[in-house]
């Protein structure tokens, strides 16, 4: 189907179209909503929503009842059978090849949305990430997860999986931060119950002194999990801005100054990283290391929001045959700084 030669001839086709698959994903996310809440959620008059949703009902797209307006099995089907449209509509395909062929990686995937702006890019960027884990995954696999709020998204957007693949997941990092929800651990049980798959705990803090990490090797269990950080399958993994990390890590202000001071704007597990992709700091972590990093088959990076666009640039460069899953901000910010160079 050429798009393109469709829009020529009917251009009011592209806005209706996206504009009917975005309310039927919107109810997909969220759930049962009144009218008037679906408008201004969505921020569309009161009247197209009323009209498109007598469509989606005649199309039993929708459902509508004293509750409020709710997709149907036949609007989910839709939403699947439609999001390579959808995609090629947004112009979204075409931006995910152009930052491919800019930062020289094997495919980027861009989804709808800002971060900073909206609360559902979180949803999008989780759906997309689970979807691409769906297709890559292989029975027997070890995959590894870091923590994050990106990265918790991709659990609760990830389909409940029919089949038994013998899929076992682990933190890819010891925890980091207050927030349970956000913690590797959290997030690797929660993808491992969406997969029929085992999920391998880490219990141990990401900021652990060496001292004390060679006292919790004495654990098997820790040391069941560590050893099997060396075997992963696949890693997906978020992008974090050097700055927030410093913080968020509690890094002292002398240690901060100088790892800045050499211009790091990325950091993943944590090594620090300026836009060019060397490394120019590593702090005392649990868990993989940029060595082992190097040598996991399959790799997933995830983040969303203009300001990332400087470390997503960076930890690409690390290995060309890597995913990314990033949002239209940090794209088109992308494009903007490749731009100036």
């Amino acid at each position: 189907m050429n798009i393109e030669n469709i829009t020529n001839f009917v251009p009011e086709f592209r806005d209706i179209f996206i504009r009917r698959y975005e309310i039927l994903e919107f109810l997909n996310k969220e759930g049962t909503l009144g009218r008037r809440t679906l408008s201004s959620k969505m921020d569309i008059s009161e009247r197209i929503i009323r009209d498109e949703i007598s469509i989606l009902r005649d199309m039993d797209c929708v459902d509508v009842s004293a509750a409020g307006i709710s997709i149907t099995k036949e609007g989910k089907i839709k939403l699947k059978d439609l999001s390579t449209i959808y995609r090629d509509l947004n112009n979204l395909t075409d931006l995910g090849k152009r930052i491919a062929l800019m930062l020289n990686v094997n495919d980027v995937f861009v989804v709808k949305g800002d971060t900073k702006k909206s609360e559902h890019t979180y949803i999008n960027l989780g759906a997309e990430t689970a979807r691409i884990i769906k297709n890559v995954v292989s029975r027997g696999d070890i995959l590894g997860v870091t923590g994050g709020r990106t990265l918790s998204s991709i659990g609760d957007e990830m389909e409940k999986s029919k089949e038994d693949l013998d899929i076992t997941v682990i933190p890819a990092r010891g925890s980091l931060g207050r927030s349970a929800k956000f913690q590797a651990n959290s997030i690797a049980s929660k993808i491992a119950t969406k997969l029929n798959g085992e999920y391998q705990l880490l219990p141990v803090p990401d900021t652990a002194s060496a001292e004390a990490m060679k006292m919790l090797m004495e654990n098997e269990e820790v040391k069941e999990a560590y050893n099997m950080l060396k075997s992963l399958d696949i890693l997906i993994f978020g992008i974090g801005r050097a700055d927030v990390m410093l913080d968020r890590r509690r890094i002292s202000d002398d240690i901060k100054d100088e790892i800045l001071d050499n211009k790091a704007v990325a950091e993943a597990f944590g090594h620090y990283f300026d836009i060019e992709g060397n490394e120019v700091y590593r702090s005392q972590s649990i868990g993989i290391t940029i060595e082992d990093f190097k040598k996991i088959p399959r790799i997933i990076g995830v983040a969303g929001g203009c300001e990332k666009a400087d470390s997503i640039i960076s930890i690409s460069s690390l290995r060309q045959d890597m995913i990314l899953v990033i949002d239209e901000s940090a794209a088109n910010e992308i494009l903007n700084i490749r731009r100036s160079i």
